[in-house]
Parts: C-alpha cells; sequence; structure tokens
C-alpha cells in the first residue's frame, strides 16, 4: 500500500513538473517570442534544472506542440458523438467548433490554450506550423484513435494519416496572420468561421473549379491518357 502511495504521488508530481514547463514556456513565448526564448529560459521560469527539461521535452518545439495534444483530448471528445453517416472531415469540423465554443458567452480552456499557440506560431519566424505538423505516433494520438473508429480501421491506418494531415493544413491555414498587427484578433468566433471557410474551399475544391464558381467548365480531353 506504501509503495502505491509513493508510485501515486511520484507520478503527480511529474504531471506537476510537466504542466509548469508548458506553462512557463508559454509564457515566456508570448512574452520574448519562441526564436527568443531558450530551453535553459524556460527550465529556469519552472524552477527546474535543463537536464530535468530535457526528461520532459526533446526540444522546445515539443514543449509548446504539447499545447496542441492538450487539446487533443478534448477533440477526441467531442469527435465521439458525431454522427457516422458525414464524412471525417466534417465531422473533425463539428468537433471543433464544438470544443471552441463560439456560441457560448465565454471562451472555453481548450480555446485559450489554442489562441496562446496560434499566437506563439504567428509571431514566429522559425516556428511556423511546425506546432500542428509535430505529431505523436498516431497510435498513441486520441483524435486519430477517434477517426480510426469511425472509419473502421487503427489509428496507424494510412487513411488516417490521410485525414489528419489534410485537416492539419485546413486547420493552420484557417489562423494564418491572425492577432498580428493589421489583422482579425485571435477570437473564438473569428477562428470558427476561418475554419468553415476552408472548409467550404476544400470541399469546392473537390468538384471541377470552374464549374463550382459558375464558369464554363472545359471541354472534357477524349485523347488517350499516353498521349497527353
Amino acid at each position: 500500500m506504501a509503495e502505491t502511495s509513493v508510485s501515486g504521488l511520484r507520478e503527480r508530481k511529474k504531471l506537476r513538473t510537466r504542466a509548469t514547463l508548458i506553462e512557463a514556456a508559454a509564457e515566456l513565448c508570448l512574452r520574448q517570442g519562441f526564436d527568443n526564448t531558450t530551453v535553459e529560459q524556460i527550465a529556469a521560469a519552472a524552477d527546474v534544472a535543463p537536464r530535468t527539461f530535457s526528461r520532459y521535452f526533446a526540444t522546445k518545439d515539443s514543449v509548446i506542440a504539447a499545447i496542441a495534444d492538450e487539446l487533443d483530448a478534448h477533440i477526441a471528445g467531442a469527435l465521439e458523438h458525431q454522427p457516422t453517416d458525414i464524412t471525417e472531415y466534417e465531422a473533425l469540423l463539428r468537433a471543433h467548433l464544438e470544443v471552441f465554443g463560439p456560441a457560448l458567452d465565454r471562451q472555453t480552456l481548450a480555446f485559450k490554450g489554442m489562441a496562446v499557440l496560434i499566437q506563439i506560431v504567428n509571431e514566429s519566424t522559425s516556428f511556423n506550423q511546425s506546432a500542428f505538423r509535430y505529431q505523436r505516433n498516431l497510435s498513441e494520438n486520441a483524435s486519430a484513435k477517434a477517426i480510426g473508429r469511425r472509419m473502421g480501421v487503427t489509428a496507424d491506418h494510412p487513411a488516417v494519416r490521410i485525414v489528419v494531415d489534410t485537416w492539419t493544413l485546413l486547420f493552420a491555414t484557417s489562423f494564418a496572420d491572425l492577432g498580428r498587427p493589421g489583422n482579425e484578433p485571435i477570437e473564438s468566433r473569428i477562428v470558427c468561421d476561418r475554419m468553415c471557410a476552408s472548409f467550404e474551399l476544400f470541399r469546392r475544391s473537390w468538384s471541377p473549379w470552374r464549374e463550382a464558381e459558375g464558369q464554363p467548365e472545359r471541354e472534357p480531353d477524349s485523347s488517350p491518357p499516353q498521349a497527353r
């Protein structure tokens, strides 16, 4: 019983240290920029040694990307009750809209975390969209597992990878330049509206673009493929 208690205490301490490192990194990057923040500064702000930092995160990129990991569990939960007669992309859109809560009077904790990440990414010249492309093995990703269950395949199936990577690009496109001078602020409604707009462009691109735009469609090329 004593060993179980000690083990539980040790695990809680690890979780607290990890959370403190994430919080310290986010605060520093918001204040002085991602490019000007070092691992040593993050460790000092969290009151741990740089060697301790390396036990939790491989790089400063990964500690910032951990903010997105926290969102992952919320998205996975919202995916579980989406209708099964819609595409996985639409299910992901609905899940994000639900988690970000644009209709609520106050921002959700999940959105506040994402707003921090958006600001850090948009103000960095080196980080760019890597926070959202910094993916763990899909078999460890909660939302990828949820997508796999919807599709009836495992989370590491190539089809799941295609869905996840495509959605990552759509999602990252939705918040480009938000929060920067001369651009819209990082607000729940704005991010959600942008996600919907990106999704509509994606859906329209699945048909001939000229037809979607109300323009004359090109005459089909009737020549054999090898002659083109």
